[in-house]
């Protein structure tokens, strides 16, 4: 990276002055109503009903110009749902305008939903003037949340009106659908407090961390991703000559073609070239995957492993899956019989043609005729292949027989051996293990103790027995074939990986689960019956068979992209990554943009929306009650702090800063929780090394502290494009030292100061 330092060359920064406003900041939020339907549905709220039903019906309405009729017949529902979900801490009761058709008097109940299912519900009726829905005029009903069960600290996605009889009913007419403020002071839990110590703990945080697989150019534009890796299922047999990879399982083992603007100027110009520009023009370093399993596409068309005509009548086509969608195949099998068990002896030529070493540094030849070699700028990263030992289901159309320990040391010191001698300065990762069983197993072993394979290789674990492998061959030939220790990680408890469940059980537990990459008093609360205590696990591995080799986590998730327990996992898992010294980490997938596992990522990355980034070493920050509130602290060079907190809990905590040392320090906050996105909260400061907040309940807050003895934060832009030396007039205030954080995220450094005048270099 670039030195931290100001220059002339850096055209744009700004600086601003510190506002001392911890009333404003620490005051609870005053909630506005939040419209539902008024005329259309408002506040990102969808349709999710099943039934009749018309959202923009124009004959019977009660205010505007349209409102929703709906048949409650057959247990049919009217379900409206918001992906930002809404909490008890902002909204206490639903308000709507009910009309029913015919005698009136429709039987329906009201529920609010978590998940999909119903947290809370009652008879809709009982909130209605009457104990029934009038026919033929409108009538209020005001449905508290309490008096559904819910608790004031609880967060929902959604509410439905239901048919509660199963019959048919006459036509529903809903109207001016709004949720009601909770005007009462959020529940608060004890007190907590998290101790700073920038002396203790140090350990340099590696910017590759906060990296990604796959994503869109212009978020990697806009995020600058620091590691991106191409990857997963279907590049373990890409063709970069004809862009065209094979899905496996995942798509009836089928080739498809990459989408390519001009495929005339292929090899170049392929979906692998353009991600690789893509990264770099953002400034980050792709992670490319290259194959070991022996195959790629023939051909730059669809073909596919288990032809019907060829194998036989399977329990799946590409029609069938599709409902016959124009564009499928119905030869295209999914490897199963009809008649029972999967497809065998059928021809891999059918898909894929035979490769070898030679296959992957034709492809290194082609990246130095774009970008250079390793050692001169060009392409760095390089993995081996993708998640091994299920190549016997992923891709068993080619590779039907389980891996063993042995066929995979070889492919890896054939394959990895030739990019070495093709580039010395190529960066391997390896074995690149999709979880538990492949770290301590073959395929062949079918993740068991006694497994023959495991037994024949005295029990040792698979990953520990590939590192003494790569450190005996560096032994004799004084090449290094693997750099990175590369594996991948998806907690195996219920809900919580690559998940939309955000019930209070699961997000509970997907917070629980974070433990399991360092902690080694936590049990998996899954079906490993033990510690997985993963990176220190791995650390201990390569100190004992390969040290000097880094670790990378190149696949990971902690839930999908909206939801609010996924989004705090995600800041946490960054925090952990940071503390415990992983050097590569790459969520699987990059987060959709303006989604709230993005905002996790900004937190660390861009969290003030100018390029201010979390970097620097990883210091103590602990926490007196880490269940309910974690903390992570990192300080960058020049003494800049920020404080990572975690709410976990349902309810707001007081959370107490202790900060070593007693001296006064400039704040600003920033941070989102389940209902505001991530912005900008206020400025305050430390007062005699402490600084008190309420957090809200399931929450995450950035403290960026200054430097001790500092007194200055950015804020409104008050200059520009100052040159080395230059006096700046900041409106006769002494500012004893500032940092100030440009859009390219580089520190511009206050030097000096003398009263109305401060001196940049």
């Amino acid at each position: 990276m670039p030195p931290r330092f100001c220059t002339s060359r850096r055209p744009w920064f700004v600086v601003g002055l510190l506002v001392m406003a911890a009333s404003g900041l620490l005051a609870s939020p005053a909630f506005a109503q939040l419209p539902v339907y008024t005329d259309s549905l408002q506040s990102g709220f969808a349709d999710w009903s099943w039934g009749t039903r018309n959202l923009a019906q124009t004959a019977v309405v009660h205010g505007g110009t349209a409102a929703i009729s709906f048949e409650p017949d057959g247990w049919a529902g009217l379900f409206l749902h918001r992906d930002a979900g809404f909490s008890g801490a902002e909204y206490s009761a639903i308000e709507l305008w009910v009309r029913g058709a015919g005698s009136g008097g429709q039987q329906v109940t009201v529920a609010i939903l978590s998940g999909g299912s119903p947290a809370g519900s009652a008879p809709l009726a009982g909130f209605v003037a009457g104990g029934s829905i009038p026919a033929g005029s409108w009538a209020k009903a005001t449905v508290p949340f309490s008096a559904l069960g819910l608790p004031a600290s609880g967060s929902w996605d959604g509410l439905w009106l239901q048919d509660a009889t199963g019959g048919n009913q006459a036509t529903l007419y809903v109207d001016d659908v709004r949720l009601l403020p909770n005007d009462s002071p959020p529940p608060s839990g004890g007190p907590v407090t998290v101790s700073v110590d920038p002396a203790l703990d140090r350990r340099t945080v590696s910017p590759h961390i906060f990296g990604v697989n796959f994503g869109t150019a212009a978020q990697a534009a806009q995020l600058r991703w620091p590691a991106r890796r191409w990857g997963g299922n279907s590049v373990t047999r890409y063709n970069w000559q004809n862009d065209t990879s094979n899905k496996g399982m995942d798509w009836f083992f089928m080739n498809v073609p990459e989408d390519n603007p001009d495929p005339s100027t292929l090899p170049s110009g392929s979906a692998s070239d353009r991600f690789l520009d893509e990264t770099r023009a953002a400034g980050g370093e792709p992670i490319l995957t290259v194959p070991l399993i022996g195959w790629t596409p023939k051909a730059r068309q669809k073909d596919w492993g288990f032809s019907v005509a060829k194998y036989g009548a399977q329990t799946q086509t590409e029609c069938t899956a599709t409902g016959g969608a124009f564009w499928c195949q119905p030869d295209a099998g999914n490897g199963v019989r009809a008649a029972g068990g999967n497809v065998t002896g059928n021809d891999p030529l059918d898909t894929s043609i035979a490769i070898g070493p030679s296959f992957v540094t034709a492809w290194m030849d082609h990246l130095a005729a774009r970008y250079g070699t390793a050692g001169n700028g060009g392409i760095r990263w390089y993995a081996l292949d993708n998640e091994p030992a299920l190549w016997n289901s992923t891709h068993r159309d080619v590779h039907p027989e389980p891996l063993t320990y042995d066929e995979l040391w070889t492919k890896t010191r054939d394959v990895a051996a030739a990019i070495k001698a093709k580039d010395p300065a190529a960066v391997v990762f390896g074995p690149v293990s999709w979880g538990w069983c492949e770290y301590f197993y073959s395929a062949a072993d079918d993740c068991s103790p006694n497994g023959a394979d495991h037994v024949a290789h005295g029990r040792v674990p698979l990953t520990q027995w590939y590192l003494r492998q790569v450190r005996q061959y560096e032994e004799q030939f004084g090449v290094r074939l693997v750099d990175v220790l590369d594996v991948h990680y998806y907690p195996q408890a219920s809900g919580v990986a690559l998940s939309d469940d955000e019930s209070a059980a699961t997000s509970a537990r997907r917070l629980r689960s974070l433990r399991s990459l360092w902690d080694p008093s936590y049990v998996d609360e899954s079906w490993i019956p033990d510690a997985v205590r993963l990176i220190p696990r791995m650390k201990e591995w390569i100190a004992a068979e390969l040290p000097g080799a880094k670790l990378a986590i190149t696949e990971y998730s902690w839930g999908n992209d909206d939801g609010i327990s996924s989004a705090l996992a995600q800041v946490e898992a960054l925090g952990i990554f940071a503390r415990e010294g992983v050097d590569v980490a790459t969520r699987w997938v990059a987060p959709a943009a303006g989604s709230r596992v993005e905002d996790a990522f900004r937190l660390w990355m861009n969290y003030d929306g100018a390029g201010a980034r979390v970097t620097g070493a990883s210091v103590r920050a602990a926490s007196g009650a880490p269940d309910a509130v974690s903390g992570y602290a990192v300080e960058a060079a020049g003494g800049l702090l920020r404080v990572v907190l975690v709410n976990r809990d349902t309810v707001q905590r007081p959370v107490t800063v202790s900060l070593a040392g007693d001296g006064s320090r400039g704040v600003r906050l920033f941070g989102f929780d389940g209902t505001n996105r991530l912005a900008a909260l206020g400025s305050t400061a430390f007062g005699s090394g402490q600084l008190t907040l309420d957090v809200p309940a399931r929450a995450a807050r950035l403290l960026e502290v200054a430097p001790e003895g500092g007194t200055a934060s950015i804020g409104t832009p008050v200059i520009t494009a100052p040159t080395a030396g230059q006096v700046l007039d900041v409106a006769g205030v002494n500012l004893s030292w500032n940092a100030v954080t440009n859009a390219t995220g580089y520190d511009l450094r206050l030097l000096s100061s003398t009263s109305g005048a401060t001196v940049f270099s």
